[in-house]
């Protein structure tokens, strides 16, 4: 008789890590802990292990393997702000175990390290009915790093071109023998010179986290988290001529800067500190709330570009500063309840949360003195710059929603409504002038699933958001907010040896009472109406697989139409800028297990981007560009026994250095995608 063989095993958390070839759950799209293949809309989660494998270091550089996602739109000289849109819509808020991120709209934006990060989740499509005030086009939410029991860590030394140093440091373990305690600890430092000449980047991030979990039905984690950016590159462009356009004279290098390296300053500090509580009453209901407080800080000057002149080779410039400081917080509450009514099983989920913001922004403009783009002066003499504005912010959102997520034989329906309140107070110092906003709206949420045996799931969703808008109609008053309405059908596939995930998706968006010109002779100058209206509509395509032990692949595709559709500002049937109309890409990566090259990982991938307008009015368009990436890694531990858990990894991104043009805003402002990186990278592991 053998004595008996206790084996342990735990289901991948949405919370947590992803433990197989992809992600299986997700929380961002339903605030409960569901399996992606039901859930009736269409979501994509990028686990760390992705990451670190395509050495991103930020969210900008984390979605270019992604399906509906035009990126770093300011291209590789501004790093500092994570800058896309998801479905043709500009994304401006992010969110960090998911809650809202303090931005003010001018330029204290918030940026998070991906050394903190456990898996980066993408809800496309509306999504107000979980979250409140939301762009049309979804949303990306940051899940952070946890405290586990099993005692490891990970330390990282890096180097690479543009002076690059790093190195990151992540611990976890618990602090007594029950496991009642856990800690984690996250450490990262990275120094490099900027894709602009003169321009520098540094970052210093330290993120320590608690676990208490007394019983198995009661956990509370508390997270805490500093980040220094005391320098992070330009936030300039380069002129139309010489870019998307050739001049005469001879084209721009992607390193071009605008500015003045006497007057470039960007400093901004983070601070966060909250947690994450749950209690398990009973087998049927659970509650579980979200806090965290935030301030964030920035200071900022800069010289940029104001188009060029005549000669095509003079730059007219100006300047600009500001000081800008939030303080934040937001809590969500959530009750579930799991029942049964005959044969139909229920997840209900019953939520309140609250967001407050308070900003102070002060603004100046002032001139500067032009640049010879071929002869470049980059320290020049910078006029003092007058106050333009001093202003403070206060915004605060309170939402109750409810949702059930009823299962019978193979469907799974989804009901979810939600109902805001918004508010938002503003005071400008200088002038004294004062406006307030107060908007309410009720969002729906619907969706429909059917899951075969066979692993497929067809779907149909229907899901709406709003966003509160500060233009003014002709008595002064604010305008309605702006609606969004999504229909969505697709099918997901999840091969029964769970090494395989496709998801297939037609979507069509609208984003109605847009602000528009009021076309009344009789109206006072810049006076709106709510009468504007954008359309996009498209499909996606992403496949995620392990064909054999160690084979994984990545495969992405997006068709896009975004049209203005409704417009008085004369570009109703034109597309708007810094949008794709079609995206692709495609990582694969190997890890040999025996033989000689045992321990040896070749990795790879393409993305490409199409062409993007320049202008309103459509009559120029960016080139189209392919871009390759290539990682290698070696696991030093295969050498010698004294060398386990060591590992050398070299990462290159845009191999070939190809010069491209990411996006425009106009004639005046274009940017220049990231250049050739590599970088070394030697790692310890326990």
């Amino acid at each position: 008789m053998l004595n008996p063989l206790l084996v342990e095993g735990q289901s991948e958390s949405a919370y947590g890590p992803v433990e197989g070839p992809y992600a299986a759950q997700s929380a961002t799209g339903t605030k409960t802990d569901t399996p992606l293949i039901e859930t009736p809309q269409s979501i994509s989660v990028i686990p760390s292990l992705r990451l670190e494998k395509q050495g991103a270091t930020s969210l900008s550089e984390a979605l270019r393997y992604s399906s509906g996602i035009t990126g770093e739109n300011r291209g590789g000289v501004v790093s500092r702000y994570d800058m896309f849109n998801i479905r043709g819509f500009d994304i401006q808020r992010g969110y960090l175990d998911g809650l809202i991120q303090p931005y003010n709209g001018w330029y204290n934006a918030p940026q998070a390290d991906t050394a903190m990060i456990e898996r980066v989740e993408i809800l496309k499509g509306p999504a107000s009915v979980l979250y409140g005030n939301a762009t049309p086009g979804g949303l990306v939410n940051l899940v952070t790093k946890k405290p586990s029991t099993v005692d490891g860590g990970r330390v990282t030394l890096g180097a690479g071109t543009n002076n690059l140093i790093e190195g990151t440091v992540d611990m976890t373990g618990s602090l007594d023998e029950n496991g009642e305690f856990s800690y984690r600890f996250i450490g990262a430092g990275r120094s490099q010179d900027g894709q602009a000449v003169t321009t520098e980047e540094e970052r210093r991030l330290f993120a320590p986290s608690l676990t208490w979990a007394p019983t198995d039905a009661t956990n509370i984690t508390f997270l805490g988290f500093y980040q220094h950016d005391p320098e992070s590159g330009a936030y300039g462009s380069a002129p139309v001529l010489g870019t998307v356009l050739d001049n005469p004279l001879g084209n721009l290098s992607a390193d071009f800067y605008d500015g003045d390296a006497g007057w470039e300053e960007f400093n901004r500090k983070q601070y966060g500190a909250g947690y994450i509580f749950s209690h398990d009453f009973d087998e049927v209901w659970s509650f579980r709330q979200n806090f965290r407080y935030d301030q964030l800080g920035t200071d900022y000057k800069s010289v940029y570009a104001n188009g060029l002149q005549a000669d095509n080779r003079t730059l007219n410039r100006a300047s600009i500063y500001s000081d800008e400081y939030t303080r934040a917080f937001a809590v969500d509450n959530q009750l579930t309840a799991r029942f049964e009514t005959g044969a139909v099983d229920h997840l209900m989920l019953g939520g309140l949360d609250y967001q407050y913001m308070n900003s102070d922004i002060e603004v100046g403009y002032g001139g500067a003195p032009g640049k010879d783009i071929y002869n470049p002066d980059h320290n020049q003499t910078i006029p003092p710059i007058p106050m333009f504005s001093n202003t403070n912010i206060k915004t605060n959102q309170t939402g109750f929603y409810l949702q059930d997520q009823m299962q019978w034989n193979g469907f799974t329906l989804m009901l979810g409504a939600r109902q805001d309140w918004y508010e938002r107070e503003s005071f400008e110092q200088l002038s004294s002038a004062r406006s307030n906003l107060e908007q309410d709206e009720l969002t729906l949420r619907t969706g429909l699933l059917y899951k075969f045996e066979s692993g497929f799931a067809p779907y149909i969703a229907y899901t709406e958001s709003f966003e509160p808008q500060t233009a003014t109609d002709a008595s002064g008053q604010p305008l309605d907010p702006s609606l969004g309405e999504q229909v969505e059908v697709g099918i997901k596939y999840e091969a029964p040896n769970e090494r395989a995930f496709f998801t297939f998706s037609l979507f069509d968006l609208k984003k109605t009472n847009v602000a528009t010109d009021d076309p009344n002779p009789a109206a006072p100058p810049n006076a709106s109406i709510a009468a504007g209206e954008v359309t996009s509509q498209g499909f996606e395509i992403e496949a995620q697989l392990e064909l054999v032990d160690g084979w994984n692949i990545a495969a992405f595709y997006t068709l896009l139409d975004l049209e203005i559709t409704k417009s008085n500002d004369g570009f109703q049937g034109k597309m708007p800028l810094s949008v794709a109309d079609e995206t692709a890409s495609l990582w694969t990566d190997y890890t040999i297990s025996e033989g000689s090259l045992g321990g040896l990982t070749l990795g790879g991938g393409a993305r490409y981007v199409g062409e993007t307008q320049v202008d309103q009015a459509n009559t120029l368009q960016t080139d189209p560009y392919t871009l390759f990436d290539a990682m290698v890694s070696y696991d030093l531990g295969r050498v010698s026994p004294q060398l386990q858990g060591t590992s050398l990894q070299l990462n290159g991104t845009n191999i070939f250095d190809k010069e491209h043009v990411t996006s425009c805003y106009n004639a005046l402002w274009c940017w220049f995608g990231a250049e050739r990186q590599v970088k070394l990278t030697l790692a310890y592991e326990w």
